[in-house]
């Protein structure tokens, strides 16, 4: 049997990590909790929620257009942590990047239930190191 073309491209144990991410070449946050299939339902242009393929619950989200959010907001509005005196960024809260997604128009029932599942679990709410937020 052949082997997959990406095989040996990655050193080391592959391992799954709940974390939120940033692709600098898709320019969005992705952020999966579980590992396992999933269905993506896009919500609008920025967000796409994954639903497990059993059992239909939220298991992550990806949010597109990092850059155009962080223009428009501003990092002082979406930052979480700071070092102190020199006024740096060090983090981004993901609840306020969603937010400040949510704030595009058009206000529809189905974008508010869509941004409001996918800040329902307190395990979306943690933050992305500024570092992670270097263009391709």
């Amino acid at each position: 049997m052949d082997q997959h073309f990406l095989n040996g491209m990655h050193d080391g144990p592959q391992e799954f990590r709940p974390q939120p991410w940033y692709n600098p070449d898709g320019d969005c946050i992705i952020y999966q909790v579980s590992d396992e299939a999933f269905v993506a339902h896009r919500i609008d242009d920025m967000l796409t929620i994954y639903r497990s393929l059993t059992g239909d619950r939220i298991i992550g989200f990806q949010i597109k257009g990092v850059h155009a959010i962080l223009k428009k907001s501003g990092w002082e509005g979406l930052s979480v942590s700071s070092e102190i005196g020199s006024g740096r960024v060090k983090s981004v809260s993901i609840a306020a990047m969603l937010l400040a997604a949510y704030e595009e128009k058009p206000f529809t029932m189905g974008r508010r239930r869509g941004y409001a599942s996918a800040m329902q679990s307190p395990e979306y709410s943690c933050d992305i190191p500024l570092a992670e937020f270097q263009p391709a």
